[in-house]
């Protein structure tokens, strides 16, 4: 019973798709919120949290010298900012050349989304794509490759093998079956261009 328990536990929870840093010399950690990672420099809107950089992102640039990081963690921030893409360009300029951007927003057909009236932007697994390279050099001339975008999914979706389906096939998941079995997150890694 105590083996079912534990099983559970970690099946149901919500901390095993947090976004974790690797071990790279600087980070930072953009809308750390209360919760910065360990050894990150943080980056918040708020002076109320654990921010050592305490801007709003949708004011550019962001008071950063260029290349001054190693990785950029942003969980549960993208989806409040006004300009994806031009947030996307800072965080390019912030990073070294090959360095790291680990991202985690709702998707699109998650409650986490739509529920949370803060949010400017519903994100599909295309749409991270197109963040990490845009179709029209207009819009921005940075570039990321994608080294992989996840979708992060409830639990009953998990264990049927749905899951494993909708990463697999994520453009068919999203066309045809995302409302039928939502999504709850995407987590994605970028590696800056230059």
């Amino acid at each position: 019973m105590a083996a079912i328990r534990s099983r559970l536990a970690e099946l149901t929870d919500p901390g095993r798709f947090d976004l974790r840093p690797g071990p790279s010399r600087r980070v930072l950690d953009v809308g750390c919120g209360s919760k910065k990672k360990p050894g990150a420099v943080g980056l918040d809107i708020s002076a109320d949290t654990d921010a050592d950089i305490v801007h709003d992102l949708d004011v550019f640039p962001y008071p950063i010298e260029d290349a001054s990081f190693d990785e950029v963690v942003m969980q549960d921030v993208l989806e409040h900012v006004r300009d994806p893409i031009r947030v996307a360009g800072e965080l390019h300029r912030i990073l070294v050349p090959g360095g790291r951007l680990q991202l985690r927003t709702p998707h699109f057909s998650s409650v986490l989304a739509y529920g949370d009236p803060t949010h400017h932007h519903y994100f599909s697994t295309l749409a991270i794509r197109y963040l990490a390279s845009p179709g029209f050099a207009h819009y921005s001339s940075v570039r990321f490759r994608v080294v992989h975008i996840t979708l992060d999914m409830w639990l009953p979706f998990r264990v049927t093998g749905i899951a494993s389906l909708a990463n697999r096939f994520p453009d068919v998941y999203e066309r045809y079956f995302a409302f039928r079995f939502p999504a709850m997150n995407i987590r994605a890694e970028l590696v800056a261009l230059k």
